[in-house]
């Protein structure tokens, strides 16, 4: 069988105390193995039956279904009446005269056993049982009349149902107050007695697996998240650590994929250092640990709304989330409300490429300033220096080198004077 790190991975891993905790680069990942199957057309969909021949061959027969028959009625049995009969019957039958107007104008009202005196006892009504009420709120930070100088992003989408123009405020309000209920403890790894490294490694590796299996987006920013999540509230020794973090992928890629990956994939890119069983375990202290709650907002979701505000293009948009992904290898950042860090990346990546500055329109949809970023721009530019030479960030830039990625980071925004001023600021400003 294949081993998963090299002479020179193990050392490393070993200086730390990782003994389960496999390298970046000897991540031996098998293919995946939930994939969706075929089946034929229902016309092409019969009663068939396979039997051996005499060399062996299959042969198809169809079934044969029992069929049943019955004597015709003859026609000297049935009773008939006379054709006089049959029209007098007719002609005498009576007529029901309805008066529409008085039944329109006098609906009927429906008896109800006892008056309806709470929402208990009211009937049930379609929509929300949970809907929060915004009327009472002291100011709607979404509302336009609020701010000048704000265009209405969502003006022109009141003909698509999808986008939900009507209510797209209120599910960002939402999210808002999501994320603040899910907070991230400041520095909590320091708590847990690791060396900060060896959280840099492990989310590192994690962004190896998430690519060799092809996930979505959201799978490798809720994984981090979930992983963030339990181990503040209840940390883990050190050769539990990998255990962890595959269990946060499982339970991320069970909530965003359609095809998410079987526990026996992640035993096999384990090196078989963790059985099902203990996966399984895991994964049920885990849901425990954050209380079944895996819907907490991801950067993903707010960076899509910032820049459809400020209107920005695909290269600018693949430049934020490449400084998003840069940041969940950072222990200083994993703090950061999601919110906050898709309003930052955003910033930075229009600054790099066009120096744009932040639009009244922007601050109202990302509910930041300008000055409220500047802590955030500048340790973005801080790791985005240290990706050059950093050892635990060369899975995520070497993912963004890609052309699916655009090339976003070869390019010579990401290295240029202004980059290396941000950055020499980050220790002046505090998270």
């Amino acid at each position: 069988s294949c081993n998963l790190a090299g002479k020179n991975a193990i050392r490393l891993m070993q200086s730390i105390g990782q003994e389960n905790l496999p390298a970046k680069h000897g991540a031996i990942i098998k293919k995946r193995t939930a994939i969706p199957t075929t089946r034929p057309a229902l016309e092409t969909i019969d009663n068939k039956k396979t039997s051996k021949a005499v060399g062996g061959a299959k042969q198809k027969m169809q079934l044969q279904k029992p069929t049943t028959t019955r004597n015709a009625l003859k026609a000297s049995n049935i009773p008939m009446k006379p054709r006089t009969t049959l029209q007098k019957s007719v002609q005498n039958k009576p007529t029901l005269k309805v008066n529409h107007n008085k039944v329109l104008s006098q609906p009927k009202a429906l008896p109800t056993s006892q008056p309806i005196n709470s929402v208990k006892d009211s009937p049930m009504l379609i929509g929300s049982p949970c809907k929060i009420d915004t009327d009472d709120l002291s100011s709607n930070i979404f509302d336009l009349n609020l701010k000048s100088n704000v265009e209405n992003i969502d003006e022109n989408d009141c003909e698509n149902p999808q986008l939900c123009s009507e209510f797209v405020n209120d599910i960002y309000h939402y999210m808002l107050y999501l994320e603040s209920e899910s907070p991230i403890r400041r520095n909590y790894f320091k708590d847990t007695g690791f060396k900060p490294r060896v959280r840099c490694i492990l989310v590192d590796w994690l962004v190896q697996v998430h690519h060799r299996f092809q996930l979505l987006q959201e799978t490798l920013y809720l994984t981090i998240a979930i992983l963030d999540r339990f181990l503040q509230v209840h940390p883990v020794p050190k050769v539990k650590l990998q255990l962890a973090g595959v269990t946060a992928m499982l339970l991320a890629s069970k909530y965003e994929e359609m095809y998410a990956p079987e526990v026996s994939d992640f035993v096999y890119i384990t090196d078989k250092a963790f059985t099902q069983a203990q996966i399984l375990s895991m994964e049920i202290l885990m849901l425990k640990t954050i209380n079944f709650s895996l819907g907490r907002p991801l950067p993903l979701h707010f960076l899509r709304r910032n820049s459809k505000a400020g209107q920005v293009d695909a290269t600018q948009h693949t430049l934020a989330k490449y400084l998003m992904e840069l940041s969940l290898v950072d222990n200083d950042m994993c703090h950061v409300p999601p919110s906050q860090l898709a309003a930052g990346a955003l910033c930075l990546s229009i600054k790099l490429l066009e120096d744009s500055e932040w639009t009244p329109t922007l601050e109202h949809y990302s509910t930041y300033t300008k000055e409220d970023l500047i802590p955030v721009v500048c340790h973005l530019a801080k790791n985005l220096k240290s990706a050059e030479k950093s050892s635990y960030q060369q899975a995520v830039k070497s993912k963004f080198s890609s052309h699916k990625m655009m090339k976003i980071a070869r390019i010579d925004a990401v290295k240029g004077t202004m980059v290396e001023e941000l950055a020499e600021q980050a220790a002046s400003h505090k998270l």
